[in-house]
């Protein structure tokens, strides 16, 4: 992710895993709870990351 600030490297990697484990679990027949809890956690965690990201130090 080259020319991108760490900060936001960081939230994609981790936003981008959330949803991963998301994908996986619905290819493995998880329960559909748990896949919408992963799905809604990485979209708040990309949320916050966005918002943080617009705070003026």
């Amino acid at each position: 992710m080259t020319g991108l600030p760490g900060s936001l490297s960081i939230a994609l990697s981790l936003v981008g895993s959330i949803w991963l484990v998301g994908v996986v679990a619905l290819l493995i027949d998880a329960p559909g709870e748990l896949v919408a809890a992963t799905f809604v956690f990485g979209v708040l965690a990309g949320f916050v990351e966005w918002r943080a990201g617009k705070v003026k130090h």
